[in-house]
């Protein structure tokens, strides 16, 4: 197996934190994102963990009520699959 021992969980944890804040502050019209803090994996070549959009809060419209992806923190700290759904605009 190819781990990544110089990758904490808590190092993974908080490049998602930081990712979610940074999307966040980027686009206003971003759903609501939730971070399942339990769901950390270690897995070959980094970690996978749970993020959960629900853009009911921001479009109870066209919002998706609860929708989770699985994204994936690389062993040279990127990040791959983070949902970024954007509510759409109300006339």
């Amino acid at each position: 197996m190819a781990w990544a021992p110089w990758l904490s969980a808590d190092e993974a944890l908080n490049i998602v934190d930081s990712r979610v804040v940074q999307l966040q502050e980027q686009n206003k019209n971003l759903c609501a994102l939730f971070i399942n803090r339990d769901s950390i994996r270690k897995v070959p070549f980094g970690y996978t963990e749970e993020v959960s959009y629900d853009c009911t809060i921001t479009d109870a419209v066209y919002g998706v009520r609860q929708a989770t992806d699985t994204v994936f923190i690389t062993f040279y700290k990127g990040l791959l699959g983070m949902p970024n759904k954007t509510a759409q605009e109300n006339p």
